[in-house]
């Protein structure tokens, strides 16, 4: 999880051979030696596919599986596929990718053969603070690439399943029925037809654990077993029919992660009580654990792992501490015990999670889901009964949301949390442990230390600019005052720059308002969440490309605390949106920042010809770096001391250009990329700034993109 680079694969025999001399004399450091051995082989071994020749240079025909399908609106889905062949060549280990297939037909299915074209990107990620790592999600579900459908060429649908027969037969029955999709995320585990305001109910009421299925429906679903066996007196006939419902619910659910790590912890502590041993559920986690990893060692990388295991280790700590016949006081341990987890994942905390769950947690337990799995069961013998079942379930459902949707909205009880917010709760929690241990006063010695960094004066003004992949937005704080520029993309996915990197580093700082929101211009990568954010947060001025408010106009001049804003460019409208972007000058009367938007060689000609002041110690190059822009006369004009192109990563058009880049590096000026380097954060320090970030931070697989220039070792 947190190794900054990726071993060569010669460290393996070393390594081995270490672990060998420790067998005898220190076992465990062996066997952690052997474990890094492994993890690095598998590593090498699923990744080895990525370093064929212009593999992410163009696009290639590929053959291959699907293993899972997530179809959303307007025709897109989302594919993750096994590959069996690309260019004709066969692969092996079959790496799996995640693509993209955009169509008004039937989408691929689970288990159909595609032969396709496609275009292929490494895992990787946008880096900013409190940005969804998406680079190690993709790593912990397996898969090593991803990209988009260009072309299908075959496709064969599978023979159906049974369990595709059985989800058939369930839609049917429930067609109509509005809960028809939370039915199907609670008995099959599809859970693409819930929407994102859905999945924000189930985030503010802490009950997201309720519609996964993991450990609390497979134990269920066992229980159930358990119970029944227990009428025929055979221990033996209770723990198979428990183990037997477990797994049939699993194969309901496609065995995905979760359930995979429930089934396997159950299985083994029913197979402990068949053999007559006991083991402590300590020791049944670690044994879980242990197999789990050493089946596939990336799925530490998945977030979904570790929220299991700990609310698994949490729950048998609740029950060993408080006791185990109180349902209120374990799930009071468990919030508190995984409330620094979820804080630190997720940015924030439920203050309902708790009575909420102390409600559905019975519910679910006693009567939804032993309905639901009953309905299940009937589906083919009795479809009749099935589907009284399922309607009777479906009107319960309706009440039970309406009520969830009317907590969420009304007493709005996720809140997110800052930085600071967060380090003062994580502080409270190490004092509260200094004063449960007994030598815990270092503990608290390190708190208090913690806290008075928080206390140190920060600098008079700071840049951030955000990675937003091929798009621009730049944040400009003094204190918690802040001025956007520019607001990045929104697709017509409905995925947005906003709300997965503006907004989460705005509540990371504890920011609640904008001072002034700039637009450069009308083009969708800089002006797409607009609208969006000026109806999210109070923004006390508007200024540039908005249908109403001032427009950017060369001379116009501001104050701003200790910073004086002053419009450049443009002088009037000349009806090209690139050369219309409005140019910021923000100062401080020793340090200057230049925003450019995406004027081009014709807008820095007039400019320099008006003749302001454009003299800057940090420059964004105009346009994203394209050849058409940064002149060798407005670079020189400028003199900047650090210039940063604003494009994505591998992004189509090349920018920044080897042109821009040459005229640049021929000046003597330091250049960064916000698609390799990350989010840009610069601090003023006196007449010079310092960069805060020097390098993209992060463990090894941040940086799977050096496989792009083969000239480079993976580091």
């Amino acid at each position: 999880m947190l190794w900054p680079w990726l071993p060569g694969w010669d460290w393996w025999l070393p390594l081995a051979w270490l672990g060998w001399l420790c067998w005898r004399a220190r076992p465990a450091l062996a066997c952690l030696l052997l474990g890094i051995v492994w993890a690095l082989c598998y590593s090498h071994w699923q990744l080895a596919w990525l370093q064929q020749p212009a593999l992410f240079q163009k696009s290639h025909i590929i053959a291959g599986s699907v293993v899972d399908a997530q179809h959303r609106d307007r025709g897109a889905s989302r594919l993750i596929v096994s590959l069996k062949s690309l260019d004709g060549q066969a692969l092996s280990p079959r790496p799996r990718v995640l693509l993209s297939w955009y169509g008004q037909g039937a989408a691929p299915a689970r288990g159909d053969e595609i032969h396709s074209v496609s275009r292929l990107q490494p895992p990787h990620s946008l880096h900013n603070p409190g940005t969804f790592d998406s680079a190690r999600w993709l790593l912990g579900q397996g898969i090593t690439a991803r990209g988009y459908l260009t072309g299908t060429l075959a496709h064969q649908a599978a023979v159906p399943s049974w369990r595709a027969r059985l989800l058939a037969r369930f839609r049917q029955l429930t067609d109509g029925q509005p809960a028809r999709d939370w039915l199907l995320a609670l008995s099959f585990g599809e859970r693409a037809g819930l929407t994102p305001a859905d999945w924000e109910v189930l985030r503010a009421l802490g009950i997201s654990h309720l519609f996964a299925i993991s450990g609390l429906h497979i134990g269920l679903a066992a229980a159930l077993g358990v119970l029944l066996g227990r009428l025929t007196g055979q221990p033996l006939a209770a723990a198979l029919l428990g183990g037997g419902l477990a797994l049939a619910y699993a194969w309901l659910a496609g065995f995905s992660l979760p359930t995979q790590r429930a089934l396997l912890m159950l299985l083994l502590w029913l197979a402990l009580l068949c053999w007559g041993r006991f083991w402590s559920g300590r020791r049944i986690l670690l044994v879980t654990m242990a197999l789990l990893l050493a089946t596939m060692p990336w799925l530490a990388l998945n977030q979904g792992f570790w929220l299991s295991v700990l609310a698994v280790a949490a729950l048998l700590a609740c029950a060993g501490w408080l006791g185990g016949n109180n349902l209120w006081r374990l799930q009071l341990g468990l919030t508190l015990l995984l409330l620094p987890l979820v804080m630190l994942l997720f940015g924030g905390v439920s203050w309902l999670s708790l009575p909420v769950n102390l409600v559905l947690i019975p519910l679910f337990s006693l009567l939804l889901i032993p309905l639901l799995l009953l309905a299940c069961l009937l589906l083919v013998p009795a479809p009749g009964v099935a589907a009284w079942l399922l309607h009777g379930l479906g009107r319960l459902f309706e009440f039970l949301l309406a009520g969830l949707h009317w907590l969420a909205h009304a007493l709005s009880p996720w809140l997110m949390l800052s930085a600071l917010a967060q380090g003062i709760v994580l502080l409270a929690a190490a004092l509260l442990l200094a004063g449960l241990l007994p030598r815990g006063r270092p503990v608290a010695w390190l708190a208090l230390y913690l806290a008075g960094l928080q206390l140190w004066p920060g600098p008079s003004w700071e840049v951030r600019v955000l990675d937003v992949g091929q798009g621009l937005s730049v944040l400009v704080t003094q204190g918690k005052r802040a001025l956007l520029y520019d607001t990045g993309n929104r697709f017509p996915s409905g995925f947005n720059m906003a709300d997965a990197v503006i907004l989460p580093l705005l509540t990371r700082l504890g920011i609640g308002r904008l001072d002034y929101l700039v637009i450069s211009h009308d083009d969708s990568d800089h002006s797409g969440n607009r609208e969006h954010l000026a109806a999210t947060l109070p923004v006390a001025r508007r200024l540039g490309a908005w249908p109403e408010g001032p427009r950017c106009r060369a001379g116009q001049r501001a104050e701003w605390g200790r910073l004086q804003l002053q419009v450049l460019w443009p002088e009037a409208s000349t009806g090209h949106r690139n050369n219309d972007s409005c140019v910021l000058r923000i100062d401080d009367g020793r340090l200057a920042l230049l925003l450019t938007g995406d004027i081009e060689a014709r807008a820095e000609r007039a400019l320099l010809g008006r003749g302001p002041r454009l003299d800057a110690q940090l420059l964004l190059s105009p346009h994203h770096g394209s050849r058409s822009s940064s002149t060798e006369a407005f670079n020189r004009a400028v003199a900047p001391q650090l210039v940063v192109h604003t494009a994505g990563f591998n992004n189509r058009w090349g920018f920044p250009s080897p042109e821009v880049v040459a005229r640049f590096a021929q000046q003597g000026v330091p250049q960064l990329v916000t698609g390799e380097h990350g989010m840009v954060h610069l601090a003023a320090s006196g007449d010079r700034w310092r960069l805060v970030n020097a390098r993209r931070p992060g463990p090894w697989y941040h940086r799977l993109n050096a496989w792009l220039n083969e000239s480079k070792p993976l580091e």
